[in-house]
This record gives C-alpha cells, sequence and structure tokens, in this order.
C-alpha cells in the first residue's frame, strides 16, 4: 500500500437528487403528519371558542343587569334617557291639555254665539209677529179723524138761542170754504142720505158700537149708501137747510138716541 494512499472510508449512501427534490406532498408520511396536526388544531379551537349565546352575554348585558347598575350608578346612560323621555312625555301631555282646553274654550264660545243668534232670531220673530198683530189689529179697529180737516169751529154744543128750534145747538159747527171734503169720521154705514128742511143735505153713519153721527148742511153727496171707512169723503161743505154761511153742522147721537156734546165723544176715541 503506498504511503500516500488514503485509507478506505466508510460513507453513507447519499440520496439521489432526485429524491431531494421530490415535493413534500409526495410523501406519504409527512402528509399523514400534516393531517393529523390540523385535525388537532381544528378540535382544540372549537372546544375552546365560546358559543354564539355565552358571546351575546358577554357583549350585551341582561336587562336585570341593567337595572342593577341603574340603581347602582344615578348617573348611568340609562337613567340619563329615562329622564329625557319622560321630560319629552311630560311637554306632549302639557301640549295636548292645553289643545284640548283651547278647543274646549272655542266649543263654549261657539254654543254661546250660537244660543245668542238663536235668542236674536227669536227676538226679530216675536217682533214681527207683534208687528203684524198691531198691523192686524190696527186695521180691524176703527180710525177715527176730524170731519173736516183744518176747519175752524162756530157755534158748539149746547149754546142756547132762538137760531135752533130746540132751544139750543144740537151739535157742532165747522166752518170751511164750501166744496171743501166732509169726512166720515169712523168706519161705519151710511143708513141715511136725504134732505131736510132744517138740515139740508144731510147724511147719517151708523158705526159698529150702534152710535150715530150727523153731517148737515153739505152742498152736495158723495156717497149715499154702503159701508165707508174713516176719512172717506161722503159729502161736500155748504149751506143748506137752515143756514147761515158755508159750514158742516156735525152732531153725534150715542145708540142712536138723543144728541151729545159731540167733540167730548171724538176726544174720547182719541181726535
Amino acid at each position: 500500500m503506498s504511503a500516500h494512499a488514503r485509507p478506505h472510508a466508510t460513507h453513507a449512501p447519499r440520496t439521489s437528487r432526485r429524491s431531494r427534490t421530490q415535493p413534500l406532498t409526495s410523501r406519504p408520511i409527512t402528509v399523514v403528519t400534516l393531517g393529523l396536526a390540523v385535525s388537532v388544531l381544528a378540535v382544540s379551537t372549537l372546544v375552546h371558542a365560546p358559543t354564539r349565546a355565552s358571546a351575546a352575554e358577554v357583549l350585551v348585558p341582561t336587562t336585570s343587569s341593567l337595572t342593577n347598575e341603574s340603581m347602582l350608578d344615578p348617573l348611568t346612560p340609562t337613567d340619563v334617557t329615562d329622564t329625557r323621555l319622560a321630560r319629552l312625555v311630560a311637554i306632549q301631555q302639557e301640549r295636548l291639555q292645553q289643545q284640548a282646553e283651547l278647543a274646549a274654550r272655542e266649543l263654549r264660545q261657539e254654543r254661546r254665539e250660537r244660543k245668542e243668534r238663536r235668542e236674536a232670531r227669536e227676538q226679530r220673530r216675536e217682533r214681527r209677529q207683534e208687528a203684524r198683530a198691531a198691523a192686524r189689529a190696527a186695521a180691524r179697529a176703527p180710525q177715527w179723524v176730524m170731519p173736516v180737516a183744518g176747519a175752524g169751529w162756530s157755534a158748539s154744543f149746547g149754546e142756547a138761542g132762538s137760531s135752533w128750534s130746540s132751544g139750543y145747538h144740537t151739535g157742532q159747527d165747522f166752518t170751511a170754504p164750501s166744496g171743501t171734503p166732509v169726512l166720515a169720521v169712523s168706519d161705519g154705514t151710511i143708513t141715511s142720505a136725504t134732505w131736510s128742511d132744517a138740515y139740508g143735505n144731510i147724511i147719517e153713519i151708523t158705526h159698529p158700537s150702534g152710535d150715530q153721527s150727523w153731517y148737515a148742511h153739505m152742498s152736495g153727496f158723495e156717497r149715499t149708501s154702503g159701508s165707508v171707512s174713516a176719512g172717506d169723503v161722503i159729502g161736500y161743505v155748504g149751506c143748506t137747510g137752515n143756514c147761515f154761511g158755508n159750514h158742516l153742522h156735525f152732531e153725534y147721537h150715542p145708540g142712536g138716541g138723543e144728541a151729545a156734546d159731540p167733540i167730548a165723544w171724538l176726544n174720547r176715541n182719541g181726535v
């Protein structure tokens, strides 16, 4: 053996290049080992992970816990929210109460106004009814006027003298120009229109009460029969019969009897 000869060394078998470059997944033992490791890790995660209910309990406190905490701490956000909500509710209730009171006042005012309008209508209706009733009564009631409008007076009732056959004047004389209208003093019926030597042209009117009015010495007749109303023209002033100067001789006979004071009779009836 040569001095330079190297001693024979035993070397471990070399792994071929092909085996060194082989992918990890192609090695059966390695794949199994990795699969087991992943399975163990997954099981451990599932075992130690909290459930959804547990997470909810951790993240969201229960009502009882909030209540207890709120009771212990008066300045918690829950109490602040409740206070604000209570204040808003109180304000809203106050507004509703004010609106209700306003509506009640308006309703009472409207009722008062309706009542006042209704009473005013009733009063107007009553006044109209009273006016109509008064007009009807006035239309039914006899009206009274002077027998000659704007005339002067001469001989009065009761004057004594030889000029009158009875020894005194039985009527009232109204002086007026000839042709002046002679008027019926009230409603009635002409019961006579004739000529008399003493009275000349004379009309007698009987009134509803039974009293009579006489109109003498007229120059002519306008009416000789039928019903007349107060103020109707029945004839004209003249001087016929036993007469001196143009005038109307007017007499009043209560119940158709003896003559009485005609002026007092007219006065009693508002003339």
